[in-house]
């Protein structure tokens, strides 16, 4: 049979369709279509009770990715300095911890910066650099890194050093599905076209937690360099001020306000909590700790209920596959290069990961990324909505075309019977038609 939108009766038995009841079907499916692209960020458990002072937040199980509450998680944000947990997994796919790297004039920060604090022409082991990029959130040591391990033979600056790094980073973010996310240097420092989201960070954070040398970085307090003899201290006040904390990453500058991300476990459970734009001076932290006990909470009566899970899921795609590709498309890999079998003491496995220290408590397993969906809808969450819309649909034309076969008056549809086809139309005994489809920047600071 054949939809027609016109009143024009054609050569062949069919159905016709006035105009006021194509654009109501039209107006179905558009609408169909806004439920589904509207992320699932709006089906959010915020719990306005919590009283969290941050403007964005989520907090969510490290190993599960059940969000217990949230609020505009996918709203883009300048993050400050929890860009440098990008930094850090790109840096460890990038270079053994061992690698040398040389200080130079292009590091150097302004003086309001936090910064590691070494000046141009020190060499450090990555390892250094890392501990020292984390720990006191040194933005020097991020650029250092960035510059050391993007170099390549003809750069002309540090800055097309660090740049190349970038691109990876971002490329990294691209292939995990991670889109509310753009990064324009390696340390966060308020610039233009530099974001994320609380979706986003804490999703990233699921997969850096895989790293031991992540879980380390975040959770020391004191890191004395192999060379130079400095000492780093971490700026996050939670790690001796809450039961069962793993640690986390500080943030700050005028465009962003206070951001933080924490890590705690309880017994089998591992809890990740991101918070944006928060109010100081302990604000933040109390976000924190309040969003933590709450979800903990709420993950125990589940458990005691037995109640399936209900809200939304954050997932992220396993970037190896991806990397790998680049990296043979660029040619093979060496230190500096597109790789993902350097070093071996940062990189994920798909076994379980100790958390808390490196060799105490249960981990975290992989994301395996056959069952991850990309973008930032995570999981399945979505998927009772695809099927509610699709169902509806179904429904209300099925409804239309029960009406035409019963020759319900009102539905302004009706059933043609066949004409004898004349030249004037057009059309002869072995002719057809047819069928076409229906119109379808500020001052910026350190971290506190």
């Amino acid at each position: 049979m054949f939809l027609s939108l016109s009143r024009k009766c054609y050569p062949r038995v069919g159905f016709s369709l006035r105009i006021k009841d194509a654009q109501a079907l039209i107006a179905i499916f558009a609408c169909a279509m806004l439920v589904l692209a509207v992320p699932s960020a709006v089906t959010a458990q915020e719990h306005p009770e919590l009283q969290i002072t941050s403007k964005y937040y989520v907090v969510l199980d490290a190993d599960t990715g059940e969000i217990f509450a949230q609020r505009g998680a996918h709203h883009h944000a300048p993050m400050a300095s929890l860009t440098k947990i990008f930094t850090t997994v790109e840096a460890l796919n990038r270079g053994a911890l061992t690698t040398d790297i040389t200080t130079d004039d292009t590091d150097m920060m302004e003086a309001s910066a936090t910064t590691m604090g070494f000046g141009p022409g020190e060499t450090f082991s990555l390892k250094d650099l890392l501990y020292g990029m984390m720990l006191p959130s040194g933005n020097d040591a991020a650029h250092a890194i960035a510059r050391g391990l993007g170099a390549e033979d003809g750069d002309k600056s540090g800055e097309v050093s660090s740049e190349r790094f970038v691109g990876w980073m971002n490329r990294r973010l691209q292939a995990m599905g991670l889109v509310d996310t753009h990064l324009a240097n390696p340390h966060g420092w308020g610039v233009p076209n530099h974001y994320s989201s609380a979706y986003d960070l804490a999703a990233f954070t699921r997969y850096a937690l895989q790293y031991p040398t992540f879980v380390s970085l975040i959770s020391t307090p004191v890191y004395d360099t192999e060379t130079g003899g400095y000492e780093v201290t971490n700026t996050n006040k939670m790690l001796n001020t809450y039961p069962g904390i793993v640690g986390g990453k500080t943030g700050y500058d005028d465009d962003a306000g206070y951001c933080l991300i924490e890590v705690a476990k309880r017994g089998d459970t591992t809890m990740i909590s991101v918070t944006l734009d928060g109010v100081a001076p302990d604000d933040w932290y109390d976000d924190n700790r309040v969003l933590l006990d709450f979800a903990f909470d709420a993950k125990a009566e589940q458990e005691r209920s037995g109640k399936p899970f209900a809200g939304d899921v954050v997932s992220y795609i396993d970037p190896s596959a991806a990397m790998v590709a680049d990296s043979v498309i660029a040619g093979g890999a060496t230190t500096g290069q597109a790789t993902t079998n350097l070093a071996p003491a940062g990189t994920p496995s798909k076994a379980v990961i100790p958390l808390g220290s490196p060799t105490a408590n249960p981990g975290i397993a992989a994301v395996d990324s056959s069952t991850s969906s990309n973008g930032p809808n995570g999981g399945g969450s979505s998927t009772w909505k695809i099927l509610a819309v699709t169902a509806a649909i179904v429904l209300i034309i099925g409804v239309k075309l029960f009406d035409v076969v019963r020759g319900s008056p009102g539905t302004g549809w009706s059933i043609r019977k066949p004409r004898p086809e004349t030249a004037q139309e057009g059309s002869s005994a072995g002719g057809s038609t047819s069928e076409e489809p229906l119109p379808s920047a500020s001052a910026d600071h350190g971290d506190d």
